[in-house]
Parts: structure tokens; sequence; C-alpha cells
């Protein structure tokens, strides 16, 4: 049932985009931080193209599942490997895949599960890093709610349908042996902290939030019936891809973007204090101890050489298939290249970068 509704919807987006609409939702650039005094240690050596590839890269949240896009951007990295990003912001993999389609993005933050979905529908979208390969997602409930069974017949915010809040709600509930649409109702809220602000007012009963509003939330008095960051599967929950035929005309470009996202994730884990200021910047969060707990969270689960897991996208595709037999039999690397993280590590780039942190 999950798979043919977003299928119906990501076969509209897609149709929209073969024939030149533009996104949904317009994308907004974001300004570039000045370097913190005290960067982290000398990366390795760059080279630097004649001309810079321009690059549009689509971060889609308001969450610590973005970092290591946002620390490479702000970081400067991108730019010193020879890429003109113009970052952006679409929200949900939905429509995010429909930019990618219209040659409007070139690459981006997409949810797993749609991803593989989108491609039964005619997009050809390629996971190369990921973010996180835990579903870093609390399920947030309100006071009166103590225990997962409570949930039923109530509801459960999301952010979109084909988002990751949505596969997080999905694994939730399939957990705790509930059904959606029949026994929880899933609610889309556009934005994670408009769940929080949905279950505030009362208009919903639970929300499935991330860092920083999972902390906000338990702050405010809510209740976490599970962190599946913890308690839940390895799940691919955030990976960084884009459209396969681009990915393929433009490999050095992907080549410099990896060198790129790597030096990112690095500076965050080694250099706290800019890492917050980023967090404050995008997450538009002041709150140090929600700051900080952002920070502790997401620099535990954003892995240094950034496979995307096969094992955890197995499971996840094994999920896939129950609702569609065209996933059945289909493996992994249909949808997941690793040839570029692979290469950073056989060519000693990564030793050289990471040190004895590797």
């Amino acid at each position: 049932m999950r798979t043919l509704a977003l299928l119906a919807a990501l076969a509209g987006l897609i149709a929209c985009s073969a024939g030149g609409s533009p996104p949904a939702a317009a994308p907004t650039a974001a300004s570039q931080l000045p370097p913190a005094a005290g960067a982290a240690a000398a990366q390795p050596a760059p080279t630097t193209l004649p001309t810079p590839v321009h690059m549009v890269v689509n971060w889609s949240a308001v969450s610590g599942s973005q970092t290591g896009l946002w620390m490479s951007y702000e970081g400067g990295y991108f730019q010193q490997e020879g890429l003109d990003v113009e970052l952006t912001n679409i929200q949900a993999t939905s429509k995010a895949i429909q930019a990618m389609v219209a040659g409007e993005v070139q690459m981006g933050s997409v949810d797993p599960a749609a991803a593989i979905q989108s491609s039964l529908s005619g997009a050809d979208i390629v996971m190369l890093f990921a973010s996180v390969n835990r579903l870093v997602f609390s399920i947030m409930a309100q006071p009166t709610i103590h225990q997962p069974a409570e949930l039923r017949g109530k509801s459960l915010g999301i952010t979109r349908y084909g988002s990751s809040t949505n596969t997080a709600a999905l694994v939730a509930l399939d957990l705790w042996g509930l059904v959606p649409d029949r026994d929880v109702s899933l609610l889309q809220l556009q934005e994670v902290p408009a769940i929080l602000a949905g279950m505030q007012a009362g208009q919903v009963d639970a929300g499935v939030v991330s860092p920083p509003t999972n902390s906000r939330a338990r702050q405010a008095g809510f209740n976490e019936l599970i962190n599946l960051a913890t308690d839940g599967p390895e799940y691919p929950s955030v990976a960084v891809g884009g459209p396969r035929a681009w990915v393929s005309a433009n490999d050095e470009a992907v080549r410099r973007f990896a060198r790129a996202y790597v030096q990112g994730i690095h500076r965050f884990k080694t250099d706290k204090p800019w890492a917050i200021e980023v967090y404050r910047k995008y997450l538009r969060v002041d709150d140090p101890q929600v700051l900080d707990d952002t920070y502790v969270q997401f620099s535990a689960y954003f892995p240094s050489v950034p496979y995307v897991s096969e094992a955890g996208a197995e499971r996840l595709l094994a999920d896939l298939a129950s609702d569609d037999p065209r996933l059945a039999g289909r493996p992994v690397s249909d949808w997941i290249d690793s040839h570029y993280v692979r290469d950073l590590e056989t060519s000693g780039y990564l030793r050289q970068l990471l040190g004895d942190s590797q």
C-alpha cells in the first residue's frame, strides 16, 4: 500500500518534470559562513579545475541528517575542489527527485526508500554516499501516551510521503505490529519543526522527529516511545545521490564532490565549536543544550567513510518488495554505487585525511 501511494505521487511528479514544469517548491540559496579560526588540520591538497564546475546540490530537511552537505559547503571544501556549488533546499525526496529528473538539481539528499521506488516510475537515481545508516528519528508522543499500543486509533505526524520521516514511521509501526492508515493515521505536516508545533497545539497525537527537534520535544514533556537510532534496525536513513545519467557523464566532478564530502564530515567531527555554529545557522536553534545534543547524536552516526550500508539496504529492499513484487530479487547494487568511496580508500586519500581517526 505504501509503495503504490508513493509511486502514484512520484509518477505525477516525474511526468510533470518531463513536461518542463518547475519544481513544486522553489529552492532557496544558502549563504556561506566564514571559515572558523582553529579549523581542522591541513587536508590533502586538491588540484584545481581550470573552470569551476557548476552544480546545484539540494538539502531536504531541517535536521542534522543534512550535516555532510552543510559542513562541506560551509567549510569551503566544494570550492576548494573546483566545484561551484549552489546549495538549495527542496523539502522531501519526492520533490527533489522531480527537480533531478528536470535537470535542475544534480546531487542531493535522498530518502533511500523513495529513491528505489522512484525507479519504478521512470526515475534513475543512484545513491553514492551515506549520510546516516541508521534511522536517526524518535517517535515522540503526547504525555498521556506511554506505550506504542496506545497509538491505535490516533495520528502520527510525518513531513511528507516519500520522506525519511515517512520511512521511519513505517519501520516503527511495523516493529509494533501497527498498520499505517488503518491503526494509525499518518498526517503530513511538511517540516520536522512543524510536527512538534502540531503536537504542542494538540493537533497530532505523536510525531516522527529528528535531532534537534527530539531534544526540544523531550524538554517540552513529550514521551519518547522509541529512538530508532539506538533501538531500531540498521537501515539507511538518508543518502546522497543524483541522476545516474548525470553522474556517469560527470565522473570527475563526482570524484571532487566525494573528496569535499569526506572533508566536510571530518571537519564536523574534529571541530565541534565550528560545527555548532553551522548547526545554529541551518537548524535555526540558539539553545546551547539542544545544539550540543544534536552534535553528540549525529557525530556518533555519521560514518567517516561514507559507504551506504548494503546490509541495511537489503533489509529496506525486502520491506519494499513485500508491497511491490517488482522489487523482489533485485540486488541493492541496482541503486547503490560505492566505487567513489572505495576509490578514496584504495588511493590512500582517506588514510591521509583521517589518520588514526579512521
